[in-house]
């Protein structure tokens, strides 16, 4: 009767720590009143200095490539689907070394962004279930936005627009930061 009892307390402790992560999560995608979408913000978790054990060829060759640009977006968050209508509008030859991940629960739902917004233009990797770029890079929350520098993750940033990410990143690339 004991451990039953606290199985059930645990399990109880195990379900508010989720929804509070998820009351979280929930929190971080709703903008600022005062603009906060213009703001380019760091990652609180990745994995500085990582590099991927095999990059896909969907990326194309972007691991390669000195210093490049990866976008992770995903088809249930709002943000990312304002970022993804940006995209779909902007120069590609503007963007640079960039490719977008799209970390989605299936590869369907993945592939479908991906034609929605006609990211298929740009390197570009349908991640079911983030497991390419959580397990690489240790990110779990989109949009966020890495760069590398010869395959290895240097920096990793949150945003809500594509214009403040991509000066963010001209920044960086000129050692302005």
């Amino acid at each position: 009767m004991i451990v039953a009892g606290a199985l059930g307390l645990l399990l109880l402790a195990a379900a508010v720590v989720v929804l509070y992560a998820m009351m979280g999560e929930l929190a971080s995608r709703i903008p600022d009143p005062d603009g906060g979408a213009d703001r380019v913000s760091p990652l609180a978790e990745y994995s500085p200095g990582a590099a991927a054990s095999a990059w896909p060829t969907s990326l194309g060759g972007l691991g390669e490539r000195g210093r490049s640009t990866l976008v992770v977006l995903s088809p249930i968050c709002a943000t990312c689907n304002k970022v993804a209508a940006e995209l779909s509008t902007y120069p590609a030859e503007r963007l640079g070394t960039f490719g977008v991940v799209v970390s989605c629960g299936s590869r369907q739902a993945g592939d479908e962004f991906i034609s929605r917004y006609a990211l298929d233009r740009l390197p570009h990797l349908a991640d079911e279930g983030g497991a390419w770029v959580s397990g690489n890079f240790g990110v779990k929350m989109s949009p966020s936005a890495l760069l590398f520098e010869e395959g290895r993750l240097t920096e990793a940033y949150t945003f809500g627009k594509l214009e403040p990410l991509l000066k963010k990143v001209r920044q960086v690339k000129e050692g302005v930061s």
